[in-house]
């Protein structure tokens, strides 16, 4: 089997500015750095054979393509498919990769780099801008609306959605407060003013109708028609309910979760050039590397959502 070569120059390029790179920056000698450049080859490559020969153009949309490339390309030294490891060190190049064309400036703003855990992991989607608008647009009522602002606006996780109580959401302040996130650490999420018009709504017109006539107070800001708390599993399924509302068949066959959405607002905020730090602290995560692959001096740990 003959192997491929890069064919675009300004790819090519790219590949020898990276192996010096390496160098330069002593992540491994001898045949640990040829590892490095094999993966980046094979990544211009399937770049090159995707109609893709300006490294620009690349964006999360590429990467998750390319991690079910990955995931699905036979080994060559044996049968079957990469393993879950080899897979993961290809994620991990990409991401030096990418640090490498920033300090170059051979790109402007980093894209997203999907993690991978193995056990045959399917890549969490991204939805695209105009996808999130059309789960927007067929959203049949308040509380529909509200989770979509919740789950992809405020990038909450399923578990903090569950917990989320009305003292929570702050309008006066514009700010959504996560008392219990993940490592027990308290945040506080900027609202848009959709986002704001959402919340209101559903608070106003359908919460409270729920309400009517009991005794109790409820803390939670999602409850049933008999006012107890929304279960994160009935939230996921509200999620489903709204993606077979667009009868999209391509959004229906995606798999879309809660969690997606989390991650589609974590990259629509970078490729609108919004800061790691930003990000870190949208996303409630105690270190940046977990926000995005992305590089210090001699490391580049892989992205953990």
């Amino acid at each position: 089997m003959k192997k491929k070569t890069i064919q675009t120059p300004a790819f090519q390029n790219l590949l020898n500015e990276f192996e010096s790179y390496v160098k330069v920056k002593n992540y491994k000698q001898g045949k640990g750095s040829t590892m490095y450049q094999s993966a980046v080859r094979e990544f211009l490559i399937w770049l090159e054979e995707s109609g893709i020969t300006k490294i620009k153009q690349v964006t999360g949309k590429e990467s998750v393509n390319y991690l079910e490339y990955l995931i699905t390309r036979p080994n060559q030294r044996r049968t079957g498919t990469l393993a879950d490891k080899t897979i993961k060190f290809h994620l991990y190049v990409l991401g030096i990769f990418m640090f490498n064309l920033l300090e170059s400036k051979q790109i402007e703003r980093v894209y997203y780099i999907p993690s991978y855990s193995g056990d045959n992991e399917k890549p969490r989607n991204v939805l695209t801008v105009e996808e999130i608008k059309t789960l927007y647009e067929h959203c049949q009522s308040d509380l529909q609306r509200a989770i979509l602002s919740v789950a992809y606006g405020c990038g909450l996780r399923r578990s903090e959605i569950e917990a989320l109580d009305v003292r929570d959401v702050q309008f006066s302040s514009k700010m959504l407060i996560v008392r219990d996130g993940k490592g027990s650490k308290r945040r506080e999420v900027p609202m848009s003013n959709l986002v704001i018009e959402h919340l209101k709504k559903y608070v106003i017109e359908e919460r409270y109708q729920k309400l009517v006539g009991k005794s109790q107070i409820e803390e939670a800001f999602f409850i049933y028609d008999n006012s107890k708390r929304m279960t994160g599993e009935y939230l996921g399924k509200s999620l489903k309910k709204i993606i077979e509302q667009t009868e999209n068949y391509e959004l229906i066959k995606k798999d879309i979760t809660l969690h997606c959405l989390r991650h589609s607002i974590a990259h629509h905020l970078s490729e609108n050039n919004a800061g790691f730090e930003f990000i870190r602290r949208f996303l409630g995560h105690s270190e940046i590397n977990t926000t995005y692959l992305y590089a210090r001096k001699n490391k580049m740990p892989v992205v953990t959502f």
